[in-house]
Order: structure tokens, then C-alpha cells, then sequence
């Protein structure tokens, strides 16, 4: 059995049939006469046929080349009409839905300005939010379930997937005006006697911010721990509790609620949030388009 034909030959052969020369496809493929005439070869081998022969006036095909060509000529035709359907993408006309598995953080960040773009740009596209816990959705990326994954706290990033840097920042300290106790700005000391509300998705409560004083730890006291970025906003603004959270997110609680932001009076990392894809959905060009557009409207945020 002979091997596989490499199908690119296939577009050498369809522009033969057409100019019957050698040196003509060359200049029409932008190739050297030498790989055409190299191509034509191994397409003598395969078909075991002459298939573009000498004659008077140029080449002349063959019986076995004419019983091949409309199948050569529907296989480039395909290929050609497949190309520029993915050259010529028009996200005005693409239709589907976007499924990112995330927070409700990215949602108060990005999400009122990405929809009011994707009136614009993508009006036929729909895009879906579903919840992500401390794990990389592995399986729901691999299967296509979800098209994207977007946090700051995934590790161990496994083959087969991309990753890119959508946006980093810091974090602030945050209370209610008329707090019971805290005059002006919060103190080191006075940190640790306040009562905290603590952001944790799995609900484990492990807490980064303990300092040593002396011989020491000194620990927060956490009394409320929650899932939910945005939905500390009404219970900070009506306890006593702390809150220390991404500035992006205090800023907007700001705007709604009287709180009062200042920076940690301890020191804090940095977030950064990764947006996280898997190979399959790599080269298509809707999730292509979409990766550069969520990473323009990220590269806009403060």
C-alpha cells in the first residue's frame, strides 16, 4: 500500500490542470520551478501515471489526470472556501456563547464595559459566567464546557493549556463611616483587634496576615468568611467589621456604600488574575478574537 499523499500537492496539481506549465504554476503558488517540478514527481509516484504529459504546445493531461481532476478541484475548492472562513471572521455575525468560569470579582471589573463593546462588535454573542472554586476547572476546559477560566489563585497549570496576564493589583483596607471604635486611619494594632470579614472560596478560612510582636502571633479575628466578593458590600456598610479586599472592588463598593478605603496597615501581596484556555479552542477564531478583546478592556482598568 502506498503511504499518505500530502495534500498539499493537491493545489500544484489544480493549478496545472489550468496553466498546463510548469514554470506558470511556480509564479501563480510563488514557488521555484525545481519544487514544482519536484512536486509533480511524487504525484507521478503515488498515481503511478505520467499525468501531465509533453505535447507541441505545452502539457497535456493525461486520461488518468482528467478522471482526477474534479476531485483534485473540489478538494482545493473546500479548502480554499474553509480558509476564508477563518481569515475573514466577523464577530458582528458570529453567533454562540462564551462561558467563563470566574468570580463575581472579574464581573464588577470588566463586565459593564465588556457588554456595552460586545453591543457593538458581537451583538449576536452571548457570554456566560459560572462559578469557580480554588481549582483549575480542568475537565470542563478540556471538554469545551467552559472556553475560559479566569482567577488569580490557579496553580500547577497541566499540558495542553495557555495562559496569559490579564491584569494586576493591589489590595486596600476598608470600613464603614461611623465605624464603633476606629477614629481617622486604622492602625497595625488596631487591625488586629477589629473583627474581619475574610473573601474564601472554599470556605477554609486561611488567613495570610498573621504577624509576630515579641515571642507572639498575632492572628485576625475573622468572624465572617464568604464566597461572594460583592456581597460584603451591605454587611460592611452596617457592621463594624474590616474588610480587606482588591482596591478595584472597595472602589466600586465606594461609590454605592459609605466606606471609608485607606491602605493595609500591614503588608500585602499583589493579585494578579490569568485568563486560562485549553489547546482545543486555541485557533478558533471567535475565542481568539474574544481573548484580545477581554485583554484590551483589562489593559484599560487603573
Amino acid at each position: 500500500m502506498k503511504p499518505n499523499l500530502d495534500t498539499n500537492l493537491f493545489f500544484i496539481a489544480e493549478s496545472l490542470y489550468r496553466t498546463l506549465n510548469v514554470s506558470q504554476t511556480a509564479k501563480e503558488l510563488h514557488m521555484s520551478q525545481s519544487a514544482v517540478s519536484h512536486a509533480l514527481a511524487r504525484l507521478r509516484a503515488h498515481f503511478d501515471d505520467a499525468l501531465f504529459v509533453r505535447v507541441s504546445k505545452g502539457m497535456a493531461a493525461t486520461e488518468t489526470a482528467k478522471k482526477l481532476r474534479p476531485s483534485v478541484e473540489e478538494f482545493v475548492k473546500q479548502a480554499r472556501d474553509l480558509s476564508q472562513k477563518l481569515e475573514r471572521f466577523d464577530p458582528v455575525k458570529a453567533k454562540g456563547r462564551i462561558t467563563i468560569a470566574t468570580t463575581d470579582l472579574v464581573e464588577v471589573m470588566i463586565m459593564p464595559a465588556l457588554l456595552k463593546r460586545l453591543k457593538k462588535e458581537a451583538p449576536l454573542l452571548q457570554i456566560s459566567i459560572r462559578p469557580t472554586g480554588g481549582e483549575l476547572p480542568v475537565k470542563d476546559l478540556e471538554r469545551g464546557t467552559y472556553d475560559f477560566a479566569i482567577a488569580g489563585f490557579y496553580k500547577d497549570l497541566p499540558e495542553g493549556f495557555y495562559q496569559k496576564k490579564l491584569w494586576e493589583g493591589g489590595f486596600s483596607t476598608a470600613f464603614r463611616k461611623g465605624h464603633g471604635f476606629i477614629r481617622g486611619e486604622l492602625s497595625p494594632s488596631q487591625f488586629y483587634q477589629c473583627d474581619h470579614a475574610l473573601i474564601t472560596l472554599q470556605g477554609d478560612f486561611k488567613d495570610g496576615l498573621k504577624r509576630k510582636v515579641g515571642t507572639k502571633i498575632q492572628e485576625r479575628n475573622i468572624v465572617l468568611g464568604s464566597y461572594s466578593f460583592t456581597g460584603l458590600a451591605w454587611t460592611l456598610a452596617n457592621t463594624d467589621i474590616v474588610l480587606t479586599a482588591p482596591t478595584v472592588l472597595l472602589e466600586k463598593y465606594k461609590e454605592y456604600f459609605p466606606i471609608h478605603i485607606q491602605k493595609p496597615p500591614v503588608e500585602m501581596p499583589k493579585i494578579t488574575l490569568q485568563m486560562i484556555w485549553h489547546g482545543i479552542t486555541h485557533k478558533d477564531p471567535l475565542k481568539q478574537w474574544f481573548r484580545d478583546v477581554l485583554t484590551s478592556e483589562f489593559q484599560k482598568l487603573k
